[in-house]
């Protein structure tokens, strides 16, 4: 497989690479790392300070918060990115499921591509996988609200006077 296709299947995979040229995301490769976990090695703790961004390139990665599973990560998914956006500590750990390869960006090296003109593609991209997390998340309150309901569990309203 030529240089130019293996980067042509890495924009179609990979939701944060949709729409950019085998060139744009050639670029984007070289400015980070891969990393290699076993499984069950952690990738980051809750609580960790983050500033490194993250994309599966092949295994499973379970997303813990308190010990739960609240999201499984397959090839092409980015996580770790809300706390490098908000620079404030991160919410939830990261253990590899399987055996993981990931592709990492540290803060540095984001800022780098930013100022790039490839950022408004990424940026865009990143704005669209924020945006299908949260209405995700919005129809799964809306159904445990319904549920609460049905069973008579709930929440109570607060009373104003």
């Amino acid at each position: 497989m030529s240089d130019e296709s293996k980067y042509r299947k890495y924009a179609e995979k990979v939701k944060i690479f949709h729409g950019l040229s085998p060139e744009e995301v050639e670029f984007i490769l070289h400015c980070g790392n891969v990393l290699h976990f076993h499984e069950n090695q952690t990738i980051f703790h809750e609580g960790m300070l983050g500033t490194n961004v993250f994309i599966v390139l092949s295994g499973e990665v379970g997303i813990y918060n308190k010990s739960e599973l609240i999201a499984k990560c397959e090839v092409g998914d980015a996580f770790g990115e809300m706390a490098v956006l908000n620079r404030r500590p991160r919410i939830a750990s990261a253990t590899a499921i399987t055996p993981a390869k990931v592709f990492t960006l540290d803060e540095r090296s984001i800022n780098n591509i930013l100022e790039k003109h490839v950022a408004v593609r990424l940026l865009l991209n990143v704005i669209h996988i924020l945006s299908e997390r949260l209405e995700k998340a919005n129809a799964e309150n809306v159904e445990l609200r319904k549920a609460l309901r049905r069973t008579g569990g709930a929440p109570a309203r607060q009373q104003t006077h």
